[in-house]
């Protein structure tokens, strides 16, 4: 049993709370009080004390087998970028993109991370999920965009899937039908399908670019002339639909899926994109591929969840989760619709995180019953108001870091 106390404790889902603590049995958070009534009732805690304690980070969206790239030039636009990762893909082999996640994994523990929204492509990712220490999500990606090779796709994923019985010890599993000019509507309703019946998680890519935007609206742009024919060399017929990409998935987005990027969308498109489970806001991937930002405040007021991810190093540079907060923080008056607030910054690299992954019942925030992931900063002086507490917290990086508790036990 051990009994965490701080000068001020954020359970994000509350104000701070000054000079209290909790109490951690079996991993889990117990109790939460004051220090003094606390060390009344559990004299023989063990007792560690920190400036402040907050929730363990929460990086909703990341691609951890693409670890090891550097940023790819996203020069001549997002497809040219796409076809620039393609290339470089096909130079790595399942034992190389292991090494750089496991690699990877160690370096997110000690950023303060504590869990994941990843996207994996190779299979031997989910051995490396099986073995990892974080409480995560990893989504299988399912990627075919012609018809014939659609029964093939699914059969492989039960497959692979099978292999681990469907579970992956501390991670859960979902599947990622990657994006709607990578996956063709019938195989989008067969991943629906497949993960209901077996109650898996989903997520997609979305409205991630112009690009995109112009393959389904008039079934032609750089994505079907580049893209398809010259890069993949497959001849496929995009039928234009006059919609966009969120019109598009409109029927098969509900709360069991959550939404990747979303930069460009309309406030109509908004309306459909409230059935999610979420959106993950990726705003150093976006703005390197598009310049541009999501309607982050929009989303926000219109109760939508939004969490906080990196992407891959191929479109931000790293995997760093401050270094996301800290660029949303920058460009916080930038943002369509009104300026974010500090703290709605926090609240996306935890709480929105923990739902983005269909966690939210065990990780994002401090309350009884949760998970003890959490993190300590030194901070000698934590302001007392929400906002320059939070301003605070983003500025301090990592280096703050004093000690990180996975499952109750510390790591660090």
């Amino acid at each position: 049993m051990k009994l965490l106390s701080a000068d001020r404790i954020l359970p994000i889902t509350q104000p701070p709370a000054k000079d209290s603590a909790l109490v951690i049995k079996a991993g889990k958070i117990a109790e939460l009080g004051s220090r003094k009534n606390l060390k009344k009732k559990f004299p023989q805690a063990e007792e560690f004390h920190f400036p402040l304690l907050m929730p363990g980070l929460v990086n909703a969206h990341t691609h951890l087998e693409l670890s090891g790239l550097k940023r790819l030039s996203a020069a001549g636009g997002f497809t040219s970028w796409i076809i620039r990762l393609v290339r470089e893909k096909r130079k790595w082999d399942s034992a190389r993109y292991a090494r750089a996640a496991q690699k990877e994994i160690k370096n997110q523990l000690r950023l303060g991370i504590t869990s994941l929204g990843d996207v994996l492509s190779d299979p031997v990712m989910l051995e490396v999920h099986h073995q990892s220490p974080l409480f995560s999500t990893a989504f299988y990606e399912l990627i075919e965009i012609r018809e014939q090779g659609r029964k093939l796709k699914m059969e492989l994923m039960e497959t692979h899937l099978a292999e681990f019985n469907f579970a992956l010890g501390r991670t859960q599993l979902g599947l990622s039908p990657h994006t709607p000019y990578t996956v063709s509507r019938s195989l989008y309703r067969q991943a629906v399908a497949f993960a209901k019946k077996n109650r898996l998680s989903l997520c997609t890519h979305l409205a991630e670019s112009g690009d995109e935007v112009e393959l389904i609206k008039s079934g032609s742009g750089p994505i079907a002339t580049r893209l398809y024919s010259r890069e993949l060399l497959m001849d496929i017929k995009f039928q234009p639909t006059s919609s966009s990409p969120a019109e598009y998935l409109a029927d098969l987005i509900d709360d069991n899926m959550t939404l990747i990027h979303c930069v460009e969308v309309s406030d109509s498109d908004l309306d459909i994109i409230s059935r999610a489970r979420a959106v993950v806001h990726c705003p150093r991937s976006n703005l390197h591929l598009t310049g541009k930002l999501a309607p982050i405040p929009k989303m926000l007021d219109a109760g939508i969840p939004v969490g906080l991810g990196t992407d891959s190093p191929a479109s931000a540079g790293d995997a760093n989760l401050w270094n996301e907060m800290k660029k949303v923080l920058e460009l916080r008056k930038d943002y369509p619709g009104r300026e974010l607030k500090p703290y709605e910054i926090l609240q996306m690299a935890t709480e929105g995180g923990a739902t983005a992954i269909f966690r939210e019942t065990e990780l994002g925030s401090i309350e009884k019953g949760k998970l003890a992931n959490l993190i300590a900063l030194d901070l000698r002086k934590p302001h007392a108001g929400l906002d320059r507490l939070s301003v605070q917290i983003i500025r301090s990086s990592p280096d703050a870091i004093q000690a990180v508790f996975l499952g109750g036990e510390l790591i660090r």
